[in-house]
């Protein structure tokens, strides 16, 4: 398993791979609920560092989502992550700790190149190939000049 964030409410972040969970626990009046942020739609990320009246929290701001600015209330913005959707709230300094090793993996992260391992030969290294096939005779003059017209784009 990736990173795990144990928050308050509960509410459970698990970074993994290329995503984000947010994990809600069934309620009285609540069905369970899962969260899944690609990384790649993921903005930026809010750690607040809990204090000895207020709770930290971990927020994640996404493309096309609400931009929340609350640093100039006096609970930091703890307020209103509590009823963020893409917040979670915690205390302690072991799950502070937590949330930055998780920012600071969200803040790192690459995808993962699809390039293939194979060399990537120019189109002069092909058709010296094909020629070379001609002059043996494996191909024809006429299949030699089609393929040559393919890989010059004309």
């Amino acid at each position: 398993m990736g990173l795990v964030l144990e928050g308050r409410q509960g509410k459970t972040v698990i970074v993994e791979g290329n995503t984000v969970k947010i994990l809600k626990k069934a309620r009285l009046f609540a069905a369970e609920r899962e969260r899944v942020l690609p990384i790649k739609n993921i903005t930026s990320v809010e750690v607040k560092k809990p204090g000895p009246f207020v709770v930290g929290f971990i927020q994640f701001s996404i493309a096309g989502g609400i931009a929340r600015n609350s640093s100039f209330k006096i609970s930091g913005g703890t307020y209103d992550a509590v009823q963020d959707e893409n917040s979670v709230v915690f205390d302690g300094q072991e799950k502070y700790q937590d949330a930055l090793k998780i920012k600071n993996y969200i803040e790192n992260y690459t995808e993962p190149s699809n390039k293939s391992t194979q060399p990537n030969f120019s189109s002069a290294d092909e058709i010296l190939k094909l020629k070379k096939l001609a002059d043996e005779g494996v191909l024809t003059k006429e299949e030699f000049e089609a393929k040559k017209k393919q890989l010059l784009g004309i």
